[in-house]
């Protein structure tokens, strides 16, 4: 495990922006997959390539190439203090980056689809602020430990492990336009059976 380590590190020096993309490219995909088998229960015969690619895709040419020169710019702020600092990238990452990366999420993968610009509204008024707050739930406590203590060219990769799980709640909001269901309620006979 360590020899793998020490090769990605290597390979992350040598060429950054390729190493990022397809780490991004493959945890995107991953998280569609995850979707797809593990909460939609597809199968493999059900299952949605062309989706999978899609969110791969949107993974390594779109969020990456976006978020490499925003993590560098927010790594410049810097306060005499040090929990100043990380606090300082925290809010800037998510109350200024993140909601711009769920709109542009919606609005890449609504597009990559076929759909129109009206779907693309559409989506977004039926998913853009649940996504955002989960988002919120999510990575505030995760880009504290991030930022704080996580090194700048290890950053992305950290942010796409963690994503794998964020990723197919994405994967689930974008394919339904909602957020995934909270609870379901089974009939079976007589008896009513709600499933949280």
């Amino acid at each position: 495990m360590g020899s793998l380590i020490k090769a990605y590190q290597n390979v992350l020096q040598r060429r950054p922006f390729i190493t990022s993309a397809v780490s991004s490219f493959t945890l995107f995909a991953a998280g569609d997959v995850i979707a797809q088998q593990l909460v939609e229960k597809n199968g493999i015969k059900g299952h949605d390539w062309v989706r999978t690619a899609r969110l791969g895709l949107y993974g390594g040419l779109i969020f990456t190439p976006v978020v490499l020169p925003w993590y560098r710019v927010i790594d410049r702020v810097s306060f005499a203090s040090k929990p100043a600092s990380i606090a300082a990238k925290v809010v800037l990452d998510q109350f200024l980056f993140a909601p711009f990366a769920v709109g542009l999420f919606f609005t890449s993968t609504t597009l990559m689809e076929g759909k129109t610009l009206d779907d693309v509204k559409a989506k977004l008024d039926k998913s853009y602020v649940s996504t955002v707050k989960a988002n919120w739930m999510l990575f505030v406590p995760f880009q504290t430990i991030n930022m704080g203590f996580v090194p700048l060219q290890h950053r992305l990769l950290a942010v796409n492990v963690i994503s794998l799980f964020w990723n197919t709640y994405l994967s689930l909001a974008s394919a339904a336009g909602t957020e995934p269901p909270k609870q379901s309620i089974e009939k079976k006979g007589e008896e009513i059976k709600v499933v949280v």
